[in-house]
């Protein structure tokens, strides 16, 4: 399910994240993690979305750099 749109879609369709230690990262298998589709990528919700879930403020730059390059 993704964490913005609540939409049940395929985990192959779908970016998988994790938050360790207020830091967004791409799933590195350990942990918990969450899920975001392709659709909701650019979503004006997901700064905040993200921001509750790492309890960090995150600039959305950062985001959209760690969806796009895997950073």
């Amino acid at each position: 399910m993704c964490i913005v749109c609540r939409n049940r879609l395929p985990q192959n369709n779908m970016l998988r994240l994790q938050c360790k230690n207020g830091e967004l990262l791409r799933f590195n298998g350990n942990g918990r993690s969450f899920y975001l589709c392709k659709n909701c990528e650019n979503s004006k919700k997901l700064d905040k979305i993200i921001k509750r879930i790492c309890k960090k403020n995150i600039s959305i730059e950062n985001i959209k750099e760690i969806i796009i390059y895997g950073n």
